[in-house]
């Protein structure tokens, strides 16, 4: 009977163990206009794309474009579509570095900060010059490292489990 009650016990430990998930956090896919690239024109707006949702709770999310003098570009409150946020910018004549700085908040409450930048140039440029550095940053890799410690976790409970009930039951013959 204290055998299947501990068996039992460390069958329910397993399982839950198990069936935590892995909080692993977003991380930044794209923009557009692309990380480092160069563009003809300033465009009428800016684009994050993250790898997972986003949520838009008061001011959580942000994106503040900045030119080479420190003049703010954007104008409005960023908008928030699923895992893409954008803000409109202003429609002036822009030449030069931007850089891109963001806030964005994901479903699971992590926070994701960083920035970019892009040139404006007005030269033209072939449509292949122009995206040569179209923006893809893999994600950091944390979910795997975070996936692995569940691995190992539960092996060590279910292999801690299996060796104590081994202990006791060679101690109770």
């Amino acid at each position: 009977m204290k055998l299947s009650r501990f068996l039992f016990a460390i069958g329910l430990l397993a399982l839950s163990l198990a069936a935590i998930p892995a909080s692993a956090h977003t991380a930044f896919v794209s923009a557009d206009p692309a990380v480092n690239s160069t563009i003809d024109v300033l465009p009428s707006n800016i684009a994050l794309t993250f790898a997972e949702e986003l949520i838009g709770i008061g001011n959580s999310n942000s994106i503040s474009a900045l030119d080479e003098t420190g003049k703010e570009l954007t104008s409005g409150r960023p908008e928030v579509s699923g895992a893409v946020l954008s803000i409109t910018l202003d429609g002036s004549e822009v030449i030069g570095l931007i850089k891109v700085n963001y806030r964005a908040v994901a479903a699971d409450g992590h926070v994701i900060t960083g920035d970019y930048q892009f040139t404006v140039s007005p030269i033209t440029f072939s449509e292949t010059a122009t995206r040569t550095a179209e923006g893809s940053i893999s994600p950091d890799g944390s979910e795997n490292r975070i996936s692995i410690y569940l691995i190992i976790s539960t092996t060590l409970v279910i292999g801690g489990g299996l060796l104590l009930f081994f202990i006791w039951k060679r101690q109770s013959k």
